[in-house]
């Protein structure tokens, strides 16, 4: 498994390769001036509305960031003590300086999502100050009462770890550093906000790096390649230390290339998938275009199938997320069940992808969860 990082003057991208085939692409502008996944704000209260149990807060640049009730750090401590959840007006007064941590950046005309509850990621943990419970990377099961025990005997108040796959290869030792690392960085940004007026830029993320490291296991990348050395070195942190490592401007042409070349419409054989993307939800059409296989059911769920590989495909390698529904070529019952089936497996292969079922009308709906922006929002500024 490759990582190719491949950055241009206004923009960077990384890519995962497996098999010398493009899997995944994040994208984002190069401008550390706009709010970021991971940003961690001393926001000021503008609007508490207890009717939507939010409300909104003042990021001193855009629009303000939406702040759900579920994502207080009072409202957290009360869900792991099993009490109520308690009004956002209980909790909030407008006016009063909140920190608070981006988690979506606002898309069109919304403003960003931020919470109370801040995480911060690093080589083998996930620090959460304010969550109050710890938990354990599937794949570490063999060690799972190890670690939770490790997170019993040193979290202190409502902190929590989330052991990534990482923590697994490492001794005690090390993992308790790195906590003390989170935790004295934590304490030196609640420090620096308390003697700061609202709203101010407390910590700046540290990118594409972090974002894409706590969406995909990194410590399975092999071999990292990339036209930057400084590009490359932001990801290295979150890598196996024996990985390999190329710098070099013809090594990442491939990526430059596949962005290029995404159209609303592929082809999948003699048939068409169409993308359509919306600020609602992502319409997928599928189209024989005259391809044949047999009768008319016997084709229809033939291309179905090849449809069912290029759609999940282009989900994960455009970075789509939300709502989205997928006009399927029309077949028998039996068939729909085993579509159906199909596209079930392929949650298995990738976790954000939610898969519900047909409709009354025929139509497929799916919805996977939202992770940065769609790659079709930065196409046109690159």
């Amino acid at each position: 498994m490759q990582l190719i990082v491949l950055e241009k003057k206004e923009w960077r991208a990384a890519a995962i390769e497996i098999d010398n085939i493009i899997t995944d692409i994040w994208v984002d502008r190069v401008d550390r001036n706009k709010l970021e996944p991971g940003d961690v704000i001393l926001g000021k209260v503008s609007d508490v509305l207890d009717e939507k149990s939010a409300a909104f807060i003042s990021l001193g640049k855009g629009k303000p960031g939406l702040l759900n009730g579920s994502e207080l750090a009072l409202a957290q401590y009360q869900k792991t003590a099993g009490g109520v959840q308690p009004a956002v007006s209980d909790c909030l007064e407008e006016g009063q300086a909140i920190l608070v941590q981006v988690k979506h950046q606002g898309v069109d005309r919304k403003g960003p999502i931020i919470t109370e509850l801040v995480t911060f990621t690093g080589e083998t943990l996930v620090y959460m100050p304010y969550a109050g419970y710890s938990a354990v990377s599937k794949q570490l099961s063999l060690r799972r009462e190890e670690l939770l025990a490790f997170a019993e005997k040193n979290c202190i108040e409502q902190e929590g770890l989330i052991f990534r796959t990482s923590a697994g290869y490492v001794e005690e030792e090390k993992l308790y550093s790195e906590l003390l690392d989170h935790r004295e960085e934590w304490q030196r940004l609640l420090e620096k906000a308390s003697t700061k007026r609202a709203p101010l830029m407390i910590k700046k993320a540290k990118g594409l790096s972090e974002q894409i490291s706590k969406l995909f296991p990194l410590q399975r990348v092999t071999s990292i390649v990339s036209n930057s050395t400084s590009a490359m070195e932001g990801f290295l942190p979150f890598l196996n230390r024996n990985v390999d490592v190329t710098v070099g401007p013809d090594e990442v042409s491939k990526v430059e290339e596949t962005i290029a070349s995404m159209e609303k419409t592929i082809k999948i054989g003699k048939a068409n998938v169409h993308i359509e993307e919306t600020n609602a939800l992502t319409a997928i059409d599928v189209d024989t275009a005259g391809a044949k296989y047999g009768t008319k059911n016997q084709t229809h769920y033939e291309v179905n199938v090849l449809a069912i590989e290029e759609i999940t495909r282009q989900l994960r390698l455009r970075n789509i997320g939300g709502l989205i529904v997928v006009d399927f070529l029309r077949v028998d019952k039996q068939d729909q069940r085993k579509l159906l089936t199909l596209l079930r497996n392929k949650e298995k292969e990738d976790p954000r992808l939610k898969v519900g079922g047909f409709t009354n009308l025929g139509l497929f709906e799916m919805q996977r969860k939202k992770a940065g922006l769609p790659l079709s929002s930065l196409i046109s500024k690159l």
